[in-house]
């Protein structure tokens, strides 16, 4: 099962990469082996020669997600999984996070715990500090469906959650508030696609 697992998570590290890369060649309507990737000091990549573009990328269960802008943005996706929620909740959250789950139904303490964890890390992975910013150093609460508020973050973060399917919870954070209304679906076929049509354009072009 192990085996099997990290197997998969290849393949949608592999599909995410080929994501991303699409999305740059349609943008800069340049070919994928110009494509160079740069890291800063946690390891939140960048691509070099384009300052302004940045994107973030997350994966699980039958989902892999990307989110791109001209400012700091992040993004989190997790498959709904029976876990012990209060528990977790205890060892990683804020004390202000664990009594907001503690004080709701136990029937939803799973999907509010979902909720949080997405919405932390999509904040984390903006900021770019990967782990060394502990989950329980700030406090998120979602005060309703779409208001979304925060302790102990700076104030020119923002919060959107999607809808993409019952088993998957997808949260993104950003430093402006211009999040698309809708999320973009697209297949590996048309993925693969935007990456070919630059390549073979820079390959006529080569040939003329």
């Amino acid at each position: 099962m192990k085996r099997l697992l990290n197997s998969c998570d290849i393949n949608r590290t592999l599909i995410g990469d080929l994501l991303i890369r699409s999305l740059i060649c349609q943008k800069y309507k340049i070919n994928n082996e110009e494509i160079r990737f740069i890291y800063n000091e946690y390891g939140k990549p960048f691509v070099e020669n384009f300052s302004d573009f940045h994107f973030n990328l997350s994966h699980s269960g039958e989902w892999v997600v990307c989110t791109t802008a001209n400012f700091n943005v992040g993004i989190d996706i997790e498959k709904i999984s029976e876990i012990e929620a209060l528990k977790l909740a205890n060892e990683f959250f804020s004390e202000e996070e664990f009594y907001d789950i503690s004080n709701i139904n136990s029937d939803e303490q799973i999907n509010y715990f979902y909720d949080l964890w997405t919405l932390k890390e999509s904040y984390i992975k903006t900021i770019g500090k990967g782990l060394y910013t502990p989950l329980n150093s700030f406090s998120i609460k979602k005060e309703s469906r779409t208001l979304i508020s925060y302790k102990n973050i700076p104030k020119n973060f923002y919060f959107k959650q999607y809808n993409i399917d019952p088993n998957h919870k997808l949260s993104a954070c950003a430093t402006r508030d211009e999040f698309p209304q809708e999320i973009i679906i697209k297949d590996i076929y048309a993925i693969c696609q935007n990456i070919y049509k630059f390549e073979s354009k820079e390959k006529i072009n080569a040939e003329d």
